[in-house]
């Protein structure tokens, strides 16, 4: 008979402590959020101990539309997906980025001169800058990691 009241007794303790938190939940919306996030929480085991193996929260920053995400080891990269049709593409070039940087540097690479200029050739050029002044003395190119992403850009254009 004994177990049977300390059975009914838990039984009801626990009904009322769920009540409690239920309307707890019920009428704080903070709470509630903050339970439904951490029941999606997940853990992994290292050893003897469980650590959290995601972050229910990471996304909340993030404002409505399309996400491009990219995780590797050490990295996270998010970025707007301005044109989702596209998102294959743009997920492509990405991830070449850093290849293209690589052909760009071979492709760039500095030659030795063929030939010296002949007399008529320094002649023109000096009659070209003399004309548009000092400007074209000295030429600039864009750098390889500017070349690289005006080809993404051009890759992921929705024109």
């Amino acid at each position: 008979m004994k177990k049977n009241k300390d059975l009914e007794y838990y039984q009801n303790e626990c009904q009322r402590l769920r009540s409690e938190l239920n309307y707890k939940f019920q009428t704080d919306p903070v709470t509630a959020s903050a339970a439904a996030r951490e029941d999606q929480r997940l853990y992994r085991k290292v050893g003897k101990k469980f650590i959290p193996a995601n972050d229910p929260y990471s996304y909340d920053g993030l404002r409505e539309g399309f996400w491009l995400i990219h995780i590797k080891e050490g990295c996270t990269s998010i970025r707007q997906q301005i044109y989702p049709e596209k998102s294959a593409i743009t997920a492509a070039a990405r991830l070449m980025e850093n290849k293209l940087v690589d052909i760009i540097r071979k492709a760039g690479e500095a030659r030795p001169a063929k030939i010296t200029l002949s007399p008529e050739e320094k002649k023109d050029w000096d009659k070209f800058a003399a004309k548009h002044g000092d400007s074209f003395n000295t030429l600039c190119y864009p750098s390889i990691q500017e070349n690289a992403e005006k080809i993404v850009a051009a890759l992921v254009d929705n024109k």
